[in-house]
């Protein structure tokens, strides 16, 4: 013990108890009143003999030892040695042994000492109480904390929840609440069941979510995975087709379809994926090898055109395209005799022709603007109109040739032939 809250001992001089004692021959002991005509009270009765100072003693040692006992307590609470509940204890237990006794000694002291005592409990209780206090909240403000992420996982949007990381979250959760409940200090009943009722509630809600999920997850997982049973049987379908156009246009129909439908699980969505493709995979093989064929017998075609292109530029520039018309003409025609050229080359013939046709044109317009005059507006304007019908039915042409449908390239060719002898009728006129 620290010599700073080390208890003092307490002696009773023989002095002062002969002061407020008595004892008669036969050894009994009374406390005198101070008051002369006050009563005596009786001690008790020391027979083990050594004459009235022996019994003044013996009376003496046993209040002293009480009186320190009250010390000792005293210690004690200065040093917090134990809880307030022992203390509280060892105060009401030496404060009845005092009441119930008659003592030799400075009564009226030690009582004091112990209403100071007293008063030393209380403080420290108050300092316990107000520590409880602040424990409690402390532990109710983590048990808030634990609900309040509960409800939020279990109030989180189905679509964006991460279902496993939650669920093992909300496990956590609920560890974490047990954890607290074992640990001091309890939280009051009337305090804790509200708590506890929001978070039951919050698991409830959250695993009821959880599962449905899952159920509509499996649902729609054997939904996809039925609609994508029948794009692979279309698919299987066509593999063999040889009708290249339509069926490639089926194909990417096919293929919107799949994307449209979103993914299935994993492991069902990587087999039907492997199935749908190897499908497609059969008959674009076989439509790249037939395209393949064809661009070949094309190259000839291919030849020719370069070379007709070829005297198409000598013509260049048209400085008087009155006098290389016929031959202008003549060639386009041969041109477009010349059959299909492989793809991978039309567009780049089709820029160069493009370029030629526009050349032409243009030297045309100049001549026809310089001939012009008041009386033939309406001529020139109709010969202008009937230059951009001549160049949009080109283009026509040119797609329809694209695309392979023979009907559509004999309308295009026709339309396109009948304005060209118009503007011939009228340009020599």
């Amino acid at each position: 013990m620290s010599p700073a809250v080390k208890p003092t001992y307490h002696q009773t001089s023989l002095d002062e108890v002969r002061r407020r004692t008595r004892v008669d021959a036969e050894g009994h002991v009374y406390l005198t009143s101070p008051e002369p005509s006050g009563e005596e009270t009786y001690v008790g009765q020391y027979s083990a003999g050594g004459g009235e100072d022996e019994a003044l003693r013996y009376y003496a040692r046993k209040f002293d030892e009480l009186y320190n006992r009250a010390l000792l307590l005293g210690a004690r609470v200065a040093t917090r040695a134990d809880s307030v509940s022992v203390l509280r204890g060892s105060h009401t237990a030496l404060t009845k042994e005092l009441d119930d006794g008659t003592w030799v000694g400075d009564v009226d002291s030690l009582r004091k000492l112990l209403a100071e005592i007293a008063r030393g409990i209380e403080e420290i209780a108050a300092e316990e109480q107000k520590a409880h206090d602040e424990a409690v909240a402390a532990k109710l403000a983590v048990r808030e904390e634990i609900v309040a992420e509960a409800e939020q996982l279990a109030a989180a949007d189905d679509a964006q929840q991460h279902w496993k990381t939650a669920q093992q979250r909300m496990n956590e959760l609920f560890e974490a609440w047990k954890a607290e409940q074992k640990s001091p200090p309890r939280i009051p009943k009337s305090q804790e069941d509200p708590l506890w009722k929001r978070f039951r509630t919050a698991r409830s809600t959250f695993e009821r979510r959880r599962k449905a999920f899952f159920v509509k997850r499996d649902k729609e997982a054997a939904e996809i995975k039925r609609a994508k049973e029948e794009l692979i049987a279309e698919a299987e379908a066509l593999q063999h087709s040889t009708d290249f156009g339509p069926t490639t246009k089926a194909y990417h129909r096919l293929m919107d379809r799949w994307k449209e439908l979103g993914r299935g699980p994993r492991k069902t969505e990587d087999a039907q994926w492997k199935r749908f493709r190897a499908a497609a995979d059969v008959f674009f093989s076989a439509r790249d090898e037939a395209n393949a064929k064809v661009d070949a017998e094309y190259q000839e075609n291919l030849k020719k055109k370069e070379e007709i292109l070829a005297r198409l530029e000598e013509l260049m520039p048209f400085t008087k395209p009155e006098a290389v018309r016929d031959r202008y003409y003549k060639l386009l025609d041969e041109y477009e005799a010349a059959g299909r050229v492989p793809r991978g080359d039309i567009k780049r013939l089709e820029r160069r022709l493009g370029e030629i046709q526009d050349a032409f044109r243009q030297a045309e317009g100049a001549k026809w603007r310089r001939s012009d005059s008041v009386q033939n507006d309406r001529q020139h304007q109709m010969l202008s109109q009937l230059q951009e019908s001549i160049a949009q039915l080109e283009r026509d042409v040119k797609e329809a040739q694209a695309s392979g449908d023979q009907a559509r390239i004999r309308e295009a060719e026709e339309a396109l032939e009948a304005r060209r002898s118009w503007m011939a009728m009228l340009q020599s006129n």
